[in-house]
């Protein structure tokens, strides 16, 4: 691996910053992390989990020696920060963020920055409802899209590269054209899935149905449970963007309203097909920016050390599982175990390996 900073400081050891922290200490792409936070609680969390390798409270300690500067911390946040480190940013450093918008930080940090120091705005499409340094993953970017902005510079091919090391897609952009495409694949479905949870909650029988709430309710509304401040100053920060898809979404559910009051049930089947020939074209990550992956389902009980099992399996007879995840659908009952393999060959194998063992298994169409 290759050394690409000395010393990186990451401003905010939370969940994304703190898995960012272990990624490059893991794989060696940074010698030396410093965690900066507000509290010491925070902070030695963060030296536990090997997160950072020091940590500090004072910005001018944090920042005075780093080569990289992480701003991990939502938008508005990042936007206080930035005239705070200006003082302290040392000459030639990189500095980046994670934030889920990129126009508002982009403009604030050619503000406020130093000339000797370069931007390149960040935003791992990665993350999880889990908040806090202890939920920090080293894997946390692997094939995840990891958004970049800025002008072509010896700073952002750096960046580009130490992207890749990471395991995650460096995928560049400028700033307002990031924001357009995230507040339709990102920001519109997360405040879907958040009305969702509210029409539900302001029911009078809500209690009833959280015990009743299935797996269609809980995987359209999983989003619901991110960081409310980090939503929050998502919508401050890129309105402009949402508010019109947000119309658009409204009309959609007009739309819908008028085919079920009509109860047309050709029109109905009409609609649901279009929408679901467009839903099977997303990839899992089999199109696009992912090599192509050939899926199996093997259906497993419900039970502690079934994923190992299964992996063992197939794992001790030479095959090699690119991709592993359990899609349950109900409580108790087990489901399907997705498996995905680079070659139509060695999903055939793992297939034969699995059936003989027992287990009832579907390869995946295409």
């Amino acid at each position: 691996m290759t050394v690409y900073f000395k010393r990186a400081a990451i401003i905010g050891v939370g969940m994304v910053g703190g898995s960012l922290g272990k990624a490059v200490l893991k794989r060696q792409l940074v010698q030396e992390v410093v965690g900066f936070d507000r509290t010491q609680d925070v902070l030695s969390k963060a030296l536990a989990v090997g997160a950072v390798t020091e940590t500090t409270t004072s910005l001018q300690a944090a920042l005075s020696q780093a080569d990289l500067v992480v701003l991990a911390a939502p938008v508005l946040a990042t936007l206080q920060l930035l005239p705070k480190i200006a003082p302290y940013v040392k000459a030639g450093a990189v500095v980046t963020d994670v934030c889920s918008t990129k126009a508002a930080v982009t403009q604030q940090a050619a503000v406020f920055l130093p000339a000797a120091a370069t931007f390149i705005g960040g935003h791992p499409m990665a993350g999880s409802e889990k908040q806090g340094v202890e939920a920090a993953d080293e894997n946390l970017f692997e094939n995840a899209i990891y958004f970049l902005t800025g002008k072509a510079s010896p700073a952002l091919a750096i960046m580009e590269r130490l992207i890749c090391e990471l395991g995650a897609v460096p995928l560049i952009l400028e700033p307002q054209q990031h924001d357009q495409r995230v507040a339709a694949i990102s920001h519109l479905p997360h405040l879907v899935a958040t009305a969702l949870v509210q029409q539900v909650a302001g029911l009078e029988e809500a209690g009833e149905l959280l015990v009743l709430a299935a797996g269609g309710f809980r995987d359209t509304t999983r989003v619901a449970m991110g960081s409310p401040q980090m939503w929050k100053d998502i919508c401050l920060t890129n309105g402009e963007n949402i508010v019109p898809l947000l119309e658009r979404f409204i009309s959609e559910m007009q739309e819908v309203r008028s085919l079920v009051a009509a109860g047309s049930a050709d029109d109905l089947l009409s609609y649901f097909e279009e929408a679901r020939s467009f839903r099977v074209q997303v990839p899992l990550r089999g199109k696009g920016l992912f090599p192509f992956v050939y899926n199996m389902f093997v259906y497993v009980p419900d039970r502690p050390g079934i994923i190992g099992e299964v992996a063992g399996l197939v794992g001790r007879s030479g095959i090699n599982i690119a991709e592993i995840e359990l899609l349950r659908s109900r409580e108790e009952e087990g489901g399907p175990l997705r498996l995905g393999f680079m070659s139509k060959e060695g999903r055939q194998l793992a297939a034969g390996v699995l059936t003989s063992a027992g287990f009832r298994v579907q390869l995946q169409e295409g």
